[in-house]
């Protein structure tokens, strides 16, 4: 028999396979015989079966109900990668299995994040009391994937407010929140349709206890409910962490030859001169180059721009919203032409109906959120929604003088920078914007109105979407997720988050 603290490798991969029922075990056996009876050269070979008991004695370990059978072996073998008598012999160290079953209210809420955004995925740990689990966060488009070292909680019932997550259930958490390393608390709270869930940043639970010793339970506020907002806000800042930490150390020792291209009139660098960079970080040297260039130009300029940019997915414009020089860029703009009759800088964007099928409900959330953050600066948006302006490259029109071109959102290169004052470039830039203007989604004579529009466009409830603005700014974004790199900070976020609520 293989003692309980020595469970065989059959076991630990039935586990880890979720086979760890006869019921469930036997579907797989009969698949993978039946494929290989019809693969077999003698026509002679009986399709094996494996009844309760036996499998009962494999999974427990019995050593008298090991399977002897040769065609039995070589099924077994074909459906776990192993020969047998490594299957029955007790699993290597680095396979650890479970001590104690995982709660059925936490395999629940693990279900529910994989069904319900497809970007998830969670890989519950096969060790009792040990280490962390792993929520995984995948990339649609721009993004390179990261992954979220998670623990899950049950929570107490709201008190006064707040969810609490007793400490006293597991007295381990307080030593293991570890200072390095992204992560999240995700806080379970069971009912009667499903789980509810509620997610806290690892960081900030940590200097929550730091503070706070001897605390017997960590409160999370209820505004910190997993949904498609809060789900998109960590999404997006852990995607974009995760890579630019990654290219911290390039980043800032290119930053030299980078700032040289400002003084070359055109400019459109390959990807090949950064190679070694995240996609993540090429968007973001892209997007900084850019932001500098554009400034550099209007220095001289002597009327009122208008701007057109090509971001149509929440990944392309999560930027916006926590990359610091997107904001200092946004802010330098609305101090430079300020005026006190009201907003003078526009923005045009094209989001094609095919744009917003093509995305979830979070990634919709993300691109209303940064179009929220640059109403909230004075800057009218303009949404167009002809799928044929979508190739247009972005760039800033100063009218009857020059055009500035900046463009890295889906550049071939890593950006595409350069000015003209050609009366034909300058008529169809004009087109365009007057275009987008005129047939813009986002109508509206205030800020409100445009956005609520644009929310009717992408199929946001906007009672639900302010609602819930208002709550997590007054929460803090910050006790959601922290990003951790220099280049980023949620202030700006939390800013917008507020001014949707207030609307």
């Amino acid at each position: 028999m293989v003692s309980r603290a020595a469970p065989s490798l059959f076991r630990v991969l039935a586990q880890q396979r979720r086979w760890s029922t006869w019921e469930v075990f036997v579907t797989h056996f009969d698949k993978a015989a039946r494929a290989l009876v019809k693969n077999a050269p003698s026509t002679t070979v009986r399709t094996p079966s494996v009844g309760r008991r036996t499998f009962d004695r494999w999974y427990s370990g019995d050593w008298y109900g090991q399977p002897r059978g040769t065609f039995t072996c070589r099924v077994l073998e074909d459906m776990f990668g192993f020969p047998v008598e490594e299957l029955f012999r007790p699993a290597p160290a680095v396979l650890r299995p479970t001590e104690s079953p995982l709660g059925r209210d936490q395999v629940r809420a693990a279900q529910a994040i994989e069904r319900s955004w497809a970007t998830s995925r969670m890989s519950l740990t096969t060790a009792s009391g040990f280490g962390w689990d792993t929520w995984e966060l995948a990339g649609r488009r721009t993004f390179d994937g990261t992954s979220l070292a998670v623990r899950m909680h049950l929570l107490e019932p709201p008190d006064g407010g707040l969810l609490r997550l007793g400490l006293d259930d597991d007295p381990s958490l307080q030593g293991s929140l570890r200072p390095a390393g992204a992560g999240a608390l995700i806080g379970v709270l069971p009912s009667h349709s499903g789980p509810e869930l509620y997610v806290m940043d690892a960081g900030v639970a940590r200097s929550h206890l730091l503070r706070a010793p001897g605390a017997d339970a960590l409160p999370i506020p209820d505004a910190y409910r997993l949904d498609d907002l809060t789900y998109g806000l960590i999404w997006a800042a852990a995607n974009l962490d995760a890579a630019l930490l990654a290219d911290d150390w390039q980043l800032d020792a290119e930053e030299p030859l980078l700032t040289a291209y400002l003084d070359v009139p055109r400019t459109a660098p390959s990807r090949s001169l950064l190679p070694e960079l995240t996609a993540i970080g090429s968007s973001w040297v892209g997007s900084s180059f850019c932001a500098q260039h554009i400034q550099r130009k209007l220095e001289s300029a002597s009327g009122t721009p208008v701007f057109w940019t090509r971001e149509q997915f929440g990944e392309e414009a999560a930027g916006w919203l926590l990359w610091k020089h997107k904001i200092q860029y946004v802010h330098t703009l609305q101090e430079r032409f300020a005026t006190s009759a009201g907003p003078s800088l526009s923005r045009a964007f094209c989001i094609p109906e095919v744009a917003v099928k093509d995305s979830d409900q979070y990634e919709l959330l993300l691109l209303l959120l940064a179009v929220a953050c640059m109403e909230m600066h004075d800057i009218v948006v303009h949404v167009c929604d002809d799928a044929s302006m979508s190739s247009l490259e972005g760039f800033v029109l100063i009218p009857g003088q020059s055009a500035i071109i900046a463009n890295w959102v889906r550049a071939e290169g890593l950006w595409y920078a350069d000015a003209t004052s050609a009366r034909a470039q300058l008529r169809s830039y004009a087109d365009a914007v007057q275009y987008a203007a005129e047939q813009t989604i986002a109508k509206g004579n205030s800020a409100r109105e445009r956005l609520q529009a644009l929310a009717a466009y992408f199929g946001v409830d906007w009672t639900w979407f302010t609602r819930r603005c208002r709550t997590l700014a007054a929460a803090g974004i910050d006790g959601l997720v922290r990003p951790r790199s220099r280049l980023m900070s949620n202030a700006e976020l939390e800013t917008t988050l507020r001014f949707v609520g207030s609307l």
